[in-house]
Order: structure tokens, then C-alpha cells, then sequence
């Protein structure tokens, strides 16, 4: 749906008829789970439309999917995901104004005041569990100190986490009371030397005392890793976290555990002008364990799981090198339950390289302030939703 007077006067109406609906989506625990093209999110696969007319990245009309309501997306790609996916998904500009590969990553996870948005938005969404922020791939761009007393957790392994979160066929586990009264009384003696190296031992402390708060709690009822793996392709003996489908694996899991905030890191997308193999990655590597993933939490009991796919920053597009420009913007994809199909506008795409989103269109801050109504969080740090029409209430 494209942001017009008359679209925003339909989404009010909607949202007056549908007053049960929306009490019913916001009583489901929110989550939101972000996935990060370290490197670039290529608008060809989100906004492919913009690149018709000039034929940049070999973009053509028969190669893109009109998914409706204004979201045209590549079609051997976002276009092969099923039909109830795509019409839970939205299109969002984002000017934040950085085209560099450290500014633009950096300021995507931490706002202007060194504050950490996944942190953040953890926090605000309230809430017990032990893993409430928690992060697969390479270290984020930015500082991310613990916040309203939530952690970011990094999972390198998934056998602590099948551990504690699986319950399994054979009920095998840890002696969860004995193990987390063994572990306090580590942290207790270690309680000095953390004290003398708060910066250094942070980590640690953290992850220790996540840790001890998940051996303190029974496992979340109904949750069998070896459900979970064979719907991602995976053997149930495997631990390792390295691969995109064992991330989302992960990711399910730690939802089904309580977590508010999942991100991923998904590494060296700077590919340049090199759009046959940025396209073959995306649909070798990403679509058929994102397809699996988007499918289970969609229909998913009880949850409302928001996801978003994003970047530093689209290509700029154009010919004699210019594809591998980097623009000052990006057009994330989002999904989720409550997630009216639309988007915030088409970008203005130039022969010789270019990429401007629509004038007015908001930054970063407000992209997590969508997500956070999205994933309707109990507290809203980032103010006021500046995306109203990608909302179904």
C-alpha cells in the first residue's frame, strides 16, 4: 500500500472494523527477529521495480513479481516465497544518510547516543525469559552493553541453548536446580575480579549470569530440537551455528524459549556490480531455509514474530561500474502477522547510477520504532510509529 491520503484513511477505517483482531494479535508474544546483510541489501530483491525502466542489475519486467499493494520484489528470489508470506510483507525505506561500510552498519544497531536499538527494544518488550536479546554470526557493528537488565547473548554453538530450551524425546538435560546453584556460586567468587575488570569480563559476567537465570526456570513446554532441525534440513546431532539454516534454527528455538530480539549476521554481500552472484547466494544460501522459517513462525500459536531483512545500505545501480555504488539508504523488507502489505514508496533509480528513496521518507530510528508496534511492545522507545500504514492496528 503506497502512503497516500486516501490509502490512510482506509487503514483508519480497517483498523475501527477490526477491534478483535487486534486485541487478539497483540495478546501473542511479540518477537522480533532482524536479518543483516553485512555488506548490502540489494534493492533489486526488495524494491526490484525501481531498476525496470533502466535495466540495471539485468532487472527486467519479466523477471519481477508484482506481490501486490505496491511490493514488486525479484522473482527468483523474494518472489518464490508462498503466497501467505508475501502477503504479510512490506516494503520500508530507510534514509538514514550513510554510504560507508562502517558508518552505515554501526549506526543501524546503535542510535546517536551510543545506545543499542536491539537492546533497546528487548528491554521495552518486557517480559522473563532468560535469553531476551540474542545474536548469531560475527560480532555486531557498535557497543552493546547489557540495558534495563537484558543481555545480548551470542550463540556460536546451539548446544547450551538445545540444552536448556529443549525439553526432547528422551528428556535428557542438565540438573537444572543443582547446575544453577553450582554456577551462582561461581559467579560469586569470581564477583571481585568482574568488579576490577568490568569492561573486559563483561561477556562473561553477562553470559554467566544469563546462564544461571535459564537453569533457574523450567524448559519452555513443547519444544523438541529435533522437530525444530528437521524442518531446517539439519541432523538433530548438529550444534554448529555457522550455517543460515542452523541460525534460523536457532532463532526458532530461542523464540519458542521467550526471546524479544533475534539478530543475524549474514557476512560479505559486497558484491559490487556482480548481480549473478548476488542473486544465486540469495537463492542458494538464504530463500529455503528463510521460506521454512518465515512459513513455521507464521503459523506459530500464540506468537507474533516480526521479521525484517536489511543492510547498510541498496546499490546504487547504473552502468559502467556505477552498480557497485553505495547509496545513502536501503528499502528493508519486513514481515509479520500484523504487517499490512505496502511500502513507504518507490525508489528514483537512474541510468547512470543512482538511488533516491521518496522525500520525507524516515530513518532508522523509526524502522525500529515500526517494529517495535509490529511486535506491539509494551513500551515504545523509539516514539511514535512513522509507518502507520504498514500496520493492520
Amino acid at each position: 500500500m503506497l502512503l497516500t491520503r486516501r490509502g490512510l484513511l482506509g487503514a483508519a477505517a480497517a483498523s475501527l472494523l477490526t477491534p478483535r483482531l487486534a486485541r487478539a494479535q497483540a495478546a501473542d508474544k511479540g518477537a522480533v527477529v532482524i536479518i543483516f546483510f553485512s555488506g548490502s541489501y540489494n534493492a533489486l530483491f526488495s524494491a526490484a521495480d525501481a531498476y525496470v525502466p533502466s535495466g540495471n542489475f539485468a532487472v527486467t519486467a519479466d523477471n519481477v513479481l508484482d506481490a501486490g499493494s505496491g511490493v514488486v520484489v525479484d522473482r527468483s528470489t523474494l518472489g518464490q516465497l508462498p503466497a501467505p508470506v508475501l502477503s504479510s510483507m512490506c516494503t520500508v525505506g530507510v534514509a538514514h544518510g550513510y554510504s560507508d561500510h562502517v558508518g552505515g552498519p554501526r549506526q543501524f544497531f546503535v542510535d546517536a547516543r551510543s545506545k543499542s536499538y536491539p537492546l533497546q527494544l528487548a528491554a521495552a518488550m518486557g517480559g522473563t525469559a532468560a535469553f531476551r536479546c540474542v545474536h548469531f554470526g560475527p560480532r555486531l557493528p557498535g557497543s552493546h552493553p547489557a540495558l534495563g537488565g537484558v543481555s545480548m547473548i551470542g550463540v556460536p554453538d546451539l548446544a547450551m541453548p538445545i540444552a536448556l530450551s529443549s525439553s526432547g524425546s528422551s528428556g535428557a538435560g542438565p540438573k537444572r536446580a543443582s547446575s544453577a546453584l553450582a554456577f551462582r556460586q561461581v559467579a560469586a567468587a569470581s564477583q571481585p575480579m568482574f568488579e576490577k575488570n568490568p569492561g573486559s569480563l563483561r561477556n562473561t559476567y553477562e553470559g554467566l549470569h544469563t546462564l544461571i537465570g535459564a537453569l533457574e526456570r523450567p524448559p519452555p513446554p513443547g519444544v523438541v530440537w529435533g522437530d525444530v532441525a528437521a524442518a531446517y534440513g539439519l541432523p538433530a546431532s548438529s550444534t554448529a551455528a555457522q550455517q543460515f539454516s542452523a541460525q534460523l534454527a536457532g532463532a526458532e528455538l530461542m523464540i519458542r524459549a521467550g526471546a524479544n530480539v533475534v539478530t543475524i549476521q549474514s557476512m560479505s554481500w559486497d558484491h559490487h556490480a556482480d548481480w549473478p552472484t548476488t542473486r544465486s547466494r540469495m537463492s542458494t544460501e538464504i530463500m529455503p531455509a528463510l521460506s521454512t522459517f518465515l512459513s513455521r513462525t507464521a503459523a506459530m500459536s500464540g506468537f507474533n514474530v516480526v521479521t525484517a531483512l536489511t543492510g547498510e545500505f541498496a546499490r546504487t545501480g547504473g552502468g559502467a561500474g556505477a552498480e557497485s555504488g553505495h547509496a545513502n539508504g536501503l528499502s528493508a523488507t519486513v514481515f509479520g502477522k500484523r504487517v499490512r502489505q505496502g511500502t513507504t514508496g518507490r525508489p528514483t533509480v537512474s541510468t547512470h547510477g543512482g538511488y533516491a528513496l521518496p522525500m520525507g521518507t524516515p530513518g532508522t530510528r523509526e524502522f525500529w520504532g515500526l517494529l517495535s508496534t509490529l511486535a506491539a511492545s509494551a513500551d515504545r522507545p523509539f516514539g511514535p510509529n512513522a509507518h502507520p500504514l504498514l500496520v493492520t492496528s
